[in-house]
């Protein structure tokens, strides 16, 4: 009877050490970030149209390090936002203030995202933009960051029948830290443009 007892003492612990095992397992890979991106437009007297797109990179789940984002291959374009300043049957404005956009990213679909932001004008005399920002919103302790292309080129003046693009990167540092629900934001300021 002492070694059924025994045996049966060893079956069940073995059947718990395989199920703490495979609990832990589960633990450790169901990680998940939840990051919400706004970019905001504050236009005065200005009459441009702001598009907003996103790509990002597929089949990669990983951290990355600064500066390597720039190098990766982006794919799964998608148009997320785009606005007018002004109505294009009369060229008149339609308005000046503020407007919001969401930045569609998901750190759980893809670990790095492109965030494409096109301005074009139809101002003749052309428009200037100005990152209102530089900190992105960001708290700086976060497992993912927010970085301006080194192209980008702010206090940028865009002359009518061209575009300026302006390109940002967010990516996940560590994936296998989780993040709790954060926001980030960049702010444009478009103004007219003096010479």
């Amino acid at each position: 009877m002492k070694r059924k007892f025994k045996l049966f003492a060893t079956v069940a612990s073995l059947c718990l050490s395989v199920a703490l095992m495979a609990f832990g397992v589960y633990a450790a890979t169901s990680v998940s970030y939840s990051v919400n991106g706004t970019v905001s437009y504050t236009m005065t007297d200005v009459l441009v149209t702001v598009t907003m797109k996103t790509e990002y990179v597929t089949d990669e789940h990983q951290g990355h390090a600064d500066g390597a984002v720039t190098r990766l291959e982006y794919a799964n374009s998608q148009e997320v936002d785009s606005y007018s300043s002004y109505n294009s049957s009369t060229n008149l404005p339609e308005g000046n203030g503020v407007h919001t956009a969401d930045a569609d990213i998901n750190l759980n679909t893809s670990s790095a995202w492109k965030l494409t932001i096109t301005v074009s004008t139809i101002n003749p005399g052309g428009v200037e933009v100005a990152l209102d920002d530089t900190t992105f919103g960001l708290a700086g302790s976060e497992n993912y960051a927010v970085v301006g292309d080194a192209s980008n080129s702010y206090e940028t003046a865009i002359t009518k029948g061209l575009d300026a693009q302006f390109v940002y990167y967010v990516y996940l540092k560590d994936a296998t830290v989780a993040i709790p629900s954060t926001n980030f934001s960049i702010d444009l300021n478009i103004t007219q443009y003096t010479a």
